[in-house]
């Protein structure tokens, strides 16, 4: 029987060799991080990395100049990378960085975002949804999959697969130009979409939202807008039916006037569900998160990972029912990015320093982290280097089996 001493001597080494990374960016072999090629070209940005399978990465990304842009994905497989696919090239300039997302049955589903032509509104933009049967080789006619009377707005969107092969899509609305309302709807492996639905009357505006399923019920996490300004994370469970249940994750009370552009991110999976996000309450930059066992209906008290953050995280659950959380920090004039072990109690196990450098600004400001196969990613773009990054570490190094957890 293996003691939870054991696990932490294990656990801890591991998090030194981690660590190499932030003073060592060119890991050799015998580091447990390690910076992964990708095909993205040198420019590229608004990356969007996520588990295709169980063994397979799929990495999206925009690259080109402002005369001419490239929405790009490549897929990776045990250790390979496809060659990458074009989904849509032309004089287009993206606005919230675009999504492929893997269908039940195989198929992919591209979502884009792009700029009005000679709008008065600055951020107005169109939602594209085009659909692949041939592993992204050909694509289907883009469609709109909202009403005329929508306007979106250029700040955020967040898509997830469905049982019956579709997906769901959320976007913001400003048709109203007083609040800003989050809106969805269910687009079938077709490409047809059903009716748009309000998820939320009044959401903060462009902080990004996050979707994710868990059978048949559909999780979206964001940033609500209440009365007296206070801008603390929501998650509403909803499905075709319509919404389950929605409720705050947990009432920092942040009240703040205006947009702080830092949204929250959600996993879930066989009824377990994690949502980390970012808050400055208090008036210092806190990174927290908190788990349900009910699919999201009540969430345990949270636990902060790292204060004197920046925010922009990501979550996942892994198998043994602890969680990695990832989020940029700050480190003096630099940034940081971190990683982190929780589990559901409460306990940190552990964090990280991946890279200290810069970042850039919206819409290329976020982190994207993913599983496939027995590997965990993480993706960013690097400012000095001008490109999208990615780095990879085995589950192993930061996993603990069910006896170390006390399960």
């Amino acid at each position: 029987m293996k003691t939870k001493h054991s696990f932490f001597s294990r656990f801890f080494a591991g998090v030194l060799w981690l660590a190499s990374f932030a003073v060592a960016p060119s890991m050799g072999s015998e580091t447990l991080v390690r910076e992964i090629d990708t095909p993205a070209a040198q420019g590229s940005r608004q990356h969007h990395l996520t588990q295709l399978d169980r063994e397979r990465l799929l990495l999206s990304w925009v690259e080109g100049d402002e005369q001419s842009s490239r929405f790009r994905f490549a897929v990776r497989e045990r250790g390979i990378w496809a060659a990458p696919h074009t989904v849509v090239a032309g004089r287009y300039k993206f606005a919230a960085p675009p999504l492929v997302v893997g269908l039940k049955g195989g198929a992919l589903a591209a979502v884009w975002m792009t700029y009005q032509d000679r709008a008065k509104d600055r951020y107005a933009a169109d939602i594209h949804v085009s659909i692949s049967k041939d592993g992204g080789r050909q694509w289907s006619k883009p469609q709109r999959p909202y009403p005329a009377a929508a306007r979106i707005y250029d700040a955020q969107m967040s898509a997830a697969p469905l049982e019956n092969g579709g997906f769901a899509l959320v976007w913001t609305d400003r048709r109203h130009p007083d609040r800003y309302r989050l809106m969805a709807t269910l687009i079938g492996a077709d490409g047809r979409a059903s009716a748009e639905t309000t998820l939320d009357p009044d959401v903060c505006s462009c902080c990004e939202t996050r979707t994710v399923t868990d059978g048949n019920t559909l999780s979206t996490t964001y940033r609500d807008h209440l009365a007296g300004e206070l801008r603390d994370i929501a998650l509403i469970r909803w499905s075709s039916g319509g919404i389950r249940s929605n409720g705050i994750v947990h009432a920092d009370r942040w009240a703040i006037e205006g947009c702080p552009s830092n949204g929250p991110a959600v996993a879930s999976q066989d009824g377990r569900t994690v949502v980390a996000w970012f808050t400055a309450a208090d008036g210092v930059g806190r990174v927290k998160a908190a788990f349900s066992a009910n699919q999201g209906a009540h969430f345990g008290e949270p636990v902060e990972l790292g204060a004197d953050a920046n925010g922009y995280v990501d979550t996942l659950l892994l198998e043994d029912g602890s969680a990695i959380a990832a989020w940029r920090g700050r480190a003096g004039p630099d940034e940081e990015l971190w990683m982190a072990r929780l589990r559901p109690d409460g306990t940190l196990l552990g964090r990280t320093s991946l890279y200290r450098g810069g970042f850039p600004r919206w819409p290329s400001r976020h982190i994207s982290l993913a599983q496939a196969g027995d590997e965990i990613y993480v993706a960013w773009t690097d400012v000095a280097q001008q490109r999208v990054r990615l780095v990879g570490t085995p589950v192993a190094a930061l996993t603990a089996n069910a006896e170390d957890l006390g399960e």
